[in-house]
């Protein structure tokens, strides 16, 4: 019995973290038990506060870890070409938006006889058509803002070069094809909108339209080809090769071709905003 009495009394112990008698029993019936901390602390370890204590030992990691290949590597994967810098995209926006708001303060601009001839052709009333180009405009020219200056910018700051890589070689044939459709879209419809369409509208998209086109097709998928030939070679230890630099280069050239190719369309995208916010304040 005393056993038995015994058992309670250290499981309530256990669950209140207090020593002592328990209420009820005699001094005689049940020795006192305490629960003595051990010495080292444990994470699981009850305290006589009831509460868990933590190893000193824990650190918060607030690094992010490198690849193996990068820990004694200080060589950057790509030298930032000079149109990739921040200053030259600033200056870039900032033409583009001197341009549209010129061409838009000229007066009604010149329309295309082809693009207005087809667009007779639509079976869409000129508000279903303003709708979808107006979404069309809104998904793509956010999504290459997001794209460029937020997401990109973070990954690359915050990710192993090539968890990086990986991923980019996933998300940008997905994001230059809705681009692509997206831009097309803006196309049609344009032609639907005989008050927004104009010889600027028209330029401004097309050069939007081949810019994306060409990085899908051909500069996004031969730079990540040769994104991982590099990363064989770096397996196999051939950094100091011939071919490893040579890949290098070439890489670094489709890299910036692309990087610039996509500025040049988001440049065409300011054009257009420009273009429709002047139709939308009149």
């Amino acid at each position: 019995m005393n056993r038995l009495l015994a058992a309670l009394h250290l499981s309530l112990v256990l669950l209140t973290g207090k020593g002592g008698l328990v209420s009820g029993f005699s001094p005689s019936a049940v020795k006192s038990i305490q629960t003595q901390a051990p010495s080292s602390p444990h994470p699981l370890a009850f305290t006589s506060s009831s509460k868990i204590a933590s190893p000193k030992s824990a650190v918060i990691l607030n690094f992010t870890p490198k690849d193996d290949s990068e820990v004694s590597d200080d060589t950057p994967f790509i030298r930032p070409a000079l149109h990739n810098s921040n200053f030259f995209r600033a200056i870039s926006i900032l033409y583009a938006l001197l341009f549209a708001v010129y061409t838009t303060s000229k007066g009604p601009a010149a329309t295309t006889n082809a693009l207005t001839k087809f667009g007779k052709h639509l079976v869409i009333s000129s508000k279903a058509a303003a709708a979808i180009h107006m979404l069309s405009f809104g998904t793509w020219f956010g999504t290459v803002f997001y794209t460029t200056f937020v997401a990109g910018i973070t990954m690359f700051k915050n990710l192993p070069r090539r968890t990086f890589g990986s991923l980019q070689s996933k998300l940008f044939p997905l994001y230059f094809k809705l681009c692509t459709g997206m831009i097309a879209l803006q196309i049609l419809t344009l032609t639907a909108m005989p008050d927004v369409l104009s010889k600027t509208s028209e330029v401004s998209l097309l050069v939007a339209f081949f810019a994306t086109l060409l990085n899908l097709l051909y500069l996004e998928p031969t730079s990540t080809q040769v994104m991982f030939d590099r990363y064989k070679l770096e397996d196999d230890g051939k950094r100091d090769s011939d071919e490893y630099k040579s890949l290098a280069k070439s890489f670094g050239k489709f890299h910036g071709i692309s990087s610039l190719t996509n500025l040049i369309a988001f440049c065409g995208g300011i054009v257009h905003a420009v273009r429709l916010a002047s139709k939308l304040a009149a």
